[in-house]
């Protein structure tokens, strides 16, 4: 018998034991479910047990969440499985007993019920894969029947990119992963990933050269581009916080990129009378990299704070990649008037750490995002937009808001488009693209549903103004995206109906459409099934 064949028998008679072995006396399916996962590890928590995690005390706990939106969510119990064989196991048990449940990597995401179940009256179980977190550096891996050359990273779904980049900044090397250390790996790549190397290899998505994935009936497969390819296109920006749509990522191994010459950037931090100068430096960024004109590997992002005490200011955030000290293409952002700044050349944990510092933690958190093609003119009137709608709750205790402008310009969407298949749907025939989104944070529960109205009245004012203007663009970045939105929709038909192929042929009884209701779910399609 091959290892691969008894892994799968070996699943196959663990969960039928422990689906037969529950407590099929309770009518409770939730109770039947968590009965069984308590039988399978110890690595289980009730409601109401002093065993029961608390999720409040944020990232640096072991399974807290960045929102309090999401941290406030109690299901009925959590399983947190160290190993593939485990969560396997454990899928297998909820699906054959049709429990409902959510799945949650890093932990990341700002709205409620996107990694942490919640179903409106409904029981369900939360899958934790925080302890799914080994990072190995592998040498000679085989791909194809060949070995390859360059070493590939091997990365838990559970990891934080903080415990990649402390494995790879010795060894001199970077994986394609997020610019803030505290996200987690399965939801940011299979979100599509945007990060500082973009320039090079598009959206970190393509980077992966193979997923492990768990299938909604437990089974364990490889998906690559030659073994279940339709299955590695689809999880490449298709889903959500491990996977919410095909099966759940339990690895990801990926393409790494040698950076001898370590990184330059860090922070400009300028006053907020520089506004305007800051967003022309933007654009002519933008302008000149989507020429070719980057030889530095720069990227960059602006975050503009305007808070009602009178401590305004402006955030600049600037890396060169290829660790070009004052690159001439980022001489109109290092000209801003500085308050203060933290410029050097320093390691890629050390910028992800130092950008995951200005993140509050704990708190009621909310993004909403839109695309438009860049424009000066809009860039203004995009910022002015932002304070008109959200400066109404800065008398609220504890509200603070950022709007924060990303150049996605064409280089980045050629190199998107050279990469081995993605299913985002972006094209270099675009234009210089621009992502502006609203981060929003605030303490009192009561201003929930103003603010996530706010958010999606940012949206849709933004989308209205460039389409006036022939600037709209539909694409939605799915990691910024609030629950109101469609990003999958955004990535086009073609794409959207592959996504669709993708889910009836790997999840025939529509296990992640069915008993998931979190993340961002397929459109509905004519599968019937069940």
């Amino acid at each position: 018998m091959t290892a691969s064949k008894f892994i799968v028998v070996k699943l196959a008679f663990i969960s039928f034991f422990h689906v037969i072995t529950a407590d099929h006396t309770s009518k409770d399916p939730i109770s039947r479910c968590c009965s069984a996962l308590s039988a399978l590890t110890q690595s289980l928590s009730f409601r109401g047990n002093t065993s029961y995690i608390n999720q409040s005390t944020g990232l640096e706990s072991s399974t807290g969440y960045w929102s309090s939106l999401e941290s406030e969510l109690l299901p009925a119990c959590r399983f947190t499985p160290t190993n593939t064989d485990d969560l396997a196991t454990g899928v297998r048990i909820l699906s054959s007993n049709n429990c409902r449940f959510a799945i949650r990597s890093g932990g990341h995401m700002t709205w409620k019920g996107a990694a942490n179940y919640d179903g409106d009256g409904k029981e369900g179980v939360t899958i934790d894969l925080s302890s799914m977190n080994k990072v190995q550096v592998l040498n000679n891996w085989i791909q194809k029947g060949v070995s390859r050359k360059e070493k590939v990273a091997k990365n838990g779904t559970g990891a934080r990119w903080r415990d990649v980049y402390a494995m790879m900044d010795p060894l001199e090397l970077a994986v394609p992963g997020a610019r803030v250390d505290v996200v987690g790996v399965g939801g940011f790549l299979t979100g599509g990933g945007m990060h500082f190397f973009a320039h090079a290899v598009g959206f970190a998505c393509n980077s992966v050269l193979q997923y492990e994935v768990v299938l909604g009936n437990g089974t364990v497969v490889t998906a690559d581009s030659e073994e279940n390819a339709d299955l590695w296109f689809a999880l490449k920006g298709g889903s959500l916080l491990g996977n919410n749509n095909f099966g759940v990522v339990a690895s990801f191994t990926m393409k790494t990129i040698p950076i001898p010459n370590g990184l330059w950037g860090g922070f400009i931090i300028s006053p907020i009378s520089a506004a305007d100068q800051a967003l022309e430096a933007f654009f002519d960024f933008g302008e000149t990299a989507g020429r070719g004109g980057d030889a530095s590997g720069s990227s960059l992002s602006i975050l503009f704070a305007e808070p009602p005490d009178g401590t305004s200011f402006i955030s600049t955030f600037i890396i060169s990649a290829e660790g070009v000290v004052s690159p001439p293409i980022l001489s109109n952002i290092t000209a801003l008037p500085r308050i203060s700044n933290t410029l050097r050349e320093s390691t890629l944990g050390a910028f992800t750490a130092e950008l995951s510092s200005g993140f509050l933690v704990g708190k009621r958190e909310l993004f909403g995002m839109a695309t438009f093609i860049s424009n000066l003119e809009m860039l203004k009137l995009s910022k002015q937009i932002f304070n008109e709608i959200f400066s109404a709750f800065d008398d609220v205790k504890g509200y603070k808001r950022v709007y924060i402008i990303q150049p996605i310009h064409r280089a980045i969407l050629s190199s998107n488009e050279k990469a081995e298949g993605n299913n985002l749907g972006l094209s270099s025939k675009d234009g210089n693209l621009v992502w502006g989104t609203a981060v929003i944070s605030w303490e009192d529960p009561s201003f929930d549903n103003p603010i996530q109205v706010a958010s999606r009245n940012f949206i849709a004012a933004i989308n209205r103004a460039a389409k006036r203007r022939g600037l709209f663009h539909p694409y939605i970045y799915l990691n910024y995206a609030i629950a109101s939105q469609d990003p999958i929709s955004s990535y086009g038909a073609t794409n959207v109906q592959k996504l669709q192929n993708a889910s009836a042929k790997y999840d025939p009884k529509q296990v992640f459409q069915r008993l998931v209701p979190g993340g961002f779910k397929l459109p509905k399609s004519s599968l019937q099934c069940c």
